[in-house]
Order: structure tokens, then C-alpha cells, then sequence
């Protein structure tokens, strides 16, 4: 056999196990969703991922865990360890308990939510929530500062499919297409790190070429105030119930 051969055999072989490694880490995913309760209530829960690690994230369940229930993923800003926690308490479940959504807060490990790591994770929740959480496939929105708000752009720019509604938050993402679901997107007037006019500019070329974005400036707050945004929040949360009402 020649060398090229030899290569194209050893990479094929290479990506078979892959693939197999990464069907066996699924199954083992979807045993552990399978035994989350989804009684009232937050707790912390971890999972393994495709690589053998575990992850954790927060999540908290409203009432009625028998309905059709809608699904909030919300993506946190820069950090690692008890980061999600913090992100979760403090800015997104002040703002959205009202929407009486589940709401998820996943661990990013101190990595950008574009990774292939943190992609599978937000997959692997749409995907597991449907079947063992009784989620409404039309009824799934995802959210995020900083970090977490250009996370949330990936996701609605690259999956539109899996989601009905994105809202980024303090945000900063070169756009120049239109994105197929409706944006809410929030940015601080005083924000030092991410210009306020730079994402403006985004949001205006995405909207010429035919998105659908609400832009909303905060004209008091900055970008280390996450938590200060909640109220912010709390109209993008009646913004997105509205949006669920015409599914």
C-alpha cells in the first residue's frame, strides 16, 4: 500500500473511533439528563461531555413540569469556576422568572462559547431538554453578556434553526448578514470595553440586509455592570413572551 494510502486509512480509522468515542459520551449524556428531576425549583447539576469531562450548569425549573415548557439557555460572560452561578443569581433569574421558562446557565470553562466543547454542550441541551424535559422545540431562546452575549450571536447566526429568539447582551460581533430569528439586543451607552457605536453599526448592517432587531441602549450602565441590567432584561423577557405567543 502507498503512503497516501497508509495516511487516508489512518485517519479514517482515526475519525470511526472518534465517532464511536463520541455516540458512547452521548449516550452517556442522555442517561444523566434522563435522571434530572424537573421538579420547581434550581439546582446544580453535572454532566459528562464528549471528551470525558464533566461540566456543570444551573438550572432552575418553574411549576407544572408536566406542560409543554419553553427553554431559556443563557450563556455567561468571561470566567471560569462558580462564574455561571453568579451570572445565573444575580442578573438572569431576576430578569426572566417572570417568563416561567426553564432556565439553563451552562459552565463555559473559561472558554469562548464557539469552541467545539461549548458547542456541543448548548446541543446537547436543546437536544436532551426536548425529550426528558417535555421543552417545546419552538419555544427555545437564547441569551448572554459579554462573552456570553457574542455567544449568543454565534448560536442564532450558525443554529437558527434550534431557536426562536436570541438576546445578546453588552455584546461585540462583526455581523454583515441577515440572521433568520428575532434579536433583542441590549448594550450599555457607557460599555468601556465594547463601543456602543460599533455595535450599532452591526446591528444596522444586519438589519439592512433583513434581520429583525430590536436594539435597546442602556444610556447609565457600563460593561462591568452586568448585574445592574436585570430590569433591561425583564422587558426583553416580555419582548420574547410575545414572541412565543405567535408559535
Amino acid at each position: 500500500m502507498s503512503k497516501i494510502g497508509l495516511i487516508i486509512l489512518f485517519f479514517g480509522l482515526a475519525g470511526y473511533s472518534f465517532h464511536l468515542n463520541a455516540q458512547k459520551a452521548l449516550k452517556k449524556s442522555e442517561i444523566s439528563f434522563s435522571k434530572i428531576s424537573n421538579k420547581a425549583g434550581v439546582r446544580n447539576i453535572s454532566l459528562m461531555n464528549d471528551y470525558g469531562k464533566r461540566w456543570k450548569m444551573r438550572v432552575e425549573f418553574p411549576e407544572n413540569p408536566s406542560e409543554k415548557k419553553s427553554l431559556i439557555i443563557a450563556l455567561h460572560w468571561a470566567g471560569g469556576g462558580d462564574t455561571y452561578k453568579e451570572f445565573h443569581d444575580c442578573l438572569v433569574l431576576p430578569g426572566l422568572q417572570d417568563v416561567n421558562a426553564i432556565i439553563v446557565s451552562p459552565e463555559g470553562e473559561n472558554q469562548l462559547w464557539n469552541t467545539g466543547n461549548n458547542i456541543d454542550k448548548i446541543l446537547a441541551i436543546v437536544t436532551n431538554s426536548q425529550k426528558y424535559w417535555n421543552v417545546d422545540p419552538e419555544k427555545i431562546a437564547i441569551m448572554g453578556y459579554s462573552n456570553g452575549g457574542n455567544g449568543s450571536w454565534f448560536f442564532a447566526e450558525n443554529y437558527p434553526k434550534l431557536f426562536s429568539a436570541a438576546i445578546p447582551m453588552a455584546s461585540s460581533y462583526a455581523i454583515n448578514k441577515k440572521i433568520d430569528l428575532p434579536l433583542y439586543v441590549i448594550h450599555g451607552a457607557k460599555d468601556e470595553l465594547f463601543v456602543v457605536s460599533k455595535t450599532k453599526q452591526w446591528v444596522e448592517k444586519s438589519k439592512s440586509e433583513g434581520s429583525d432587531i430590536t436594539f435597546i441602549i442602556n444610556e447609565q450602565l457600563s460593561h462591568f455592570q452586568g448585574c445592574a441590567y436585570s430590569n433591561d432584561l425583564k422587558n426583553a423577557g416580555e419582548w420574547l413572551q410575545k414572541i412565543w405567543k405567535k408559535k
